[in-house]
């Protein structure tokens, strides 16, 4: 079965069918040079191919470029997903481990001051330094103190840092204060606080018999303010008004709930036999 024409000639009109590369051909029945239609053809064909090839490359470039950025896009959403996922674990582990632990802890020996006849105790004193941390706040705002002794409890003790009666805008600190010059305070100096109702703060007293029952904290080496930094001294005075007064065998807790960190317990038992008006250290 022959093949399709695919060329004419133009001048007898003759049809036949050429694979010819040749661009001018000779027409089977009159011998005649015409050009070679088919050959065009396939090139044209060509070319329109090559440039669709060229079309589709270009727009498979384009779509990957696409999904390039899209994927770098999405990349970077994942990382800082995972960053910001990883300092909020940071965070949280942090804070957590902060109100699992206390950053106040006991520095020294407690004291407890007998009255005259020696059968009650009416001063408690806790040395305290800030640990772990640069600073303790220990404003009324952030510390509250529970207080229990015997069968009586308060669910807050807490006046606040004691304040300087003479200069009512500062802190109290008693590694500042001497007696004529050469003598260092003693505790009785500045025990018996009172609360000054122009300043609204409780100031340095006097050791006497118009205690009240409440907790301040002195803080020694103090640059003014009402936070423990880890280079100042810390005094916590627990007075006891003259009907809490602890008796001998009497236990007295003690417990110091800071802001955002676990509660700082306390607890003694008062002696069985005691000296008279004096300090005595409790182990």
């Amino acid at each position: 079965m022959g093949e399709k024409p695919n060329i004419k000639c133009q001048k007898c009109g003759y049809e036949w069918h050429t694979k010819s590369k040749l661009k001018m051909v000779t027409c089977p029945s009159c011998n005649q040079k015409i050009p070679n239609l088919t050959l065009r053809l396939r090139r044209l064909i060509k070319a329109i191919a090559q440039q669709r090839r060229g079309i589709i490359g270009l727009e498979a470039a384009i779509v990957l470029i696409a999904f390039v950025i899209i994927a770098a896009a999405f990349s970077f959403m994942v990382v800082n997903q995972g960053l910001y996922a990883t300092e909020r674990g940071k965070v949280v582990i942090q804070e957590g481990l902060k109100q699992a632990s206390t950053p106040l802890t006991i520095d020294g020996t407690t004291f407890v001051r007998t009255t005259v006849n020696g059968k009650t105790v009416n001063v408690v004193i806790v040395p305290v330094k800030a640990f772990g941390v640069k600073f303790v706040a220990f404003g009324r705002n952030q510390t509250v103190i529970t207080l229990r002794v015997g069968e009586k409890a308060w669910a807050n003790a807490y006046c606040g840092v004691l304040y300087d009666s003479t200069d009512t805008s500062k802190t109290y600190d008693p590694s500042l204060r001497y007696k004529n010059g050469t003598q260092a305070v003693k505790f009785d100096d500045f025990v018996g606080f009172s609360y000054n109702k122009t300043a609204w703060v409780y100031v340095n007293g006097t050791y006497g018999s118009n205690l009240i029952t409440g907790a301040v904290l002195a803080i020694a080496n103090s640059n003014g303010d009402e936070a423990l930094d880890t280079g100042e001294k810390g005094y916590l005075i627990v007075t006891l008004a003259a009907e809490d007064a602890a008796p001998a065998r009497t236990a007295i807790n003690i417990e110091i709930r800071l802001d955002k960190s676990a509660t700082l317990s306390i607890e003694i038992t008062i002696p069985e036999s005691m000296p008279p008006n004096t300090y005595l250290p409790i182990i």
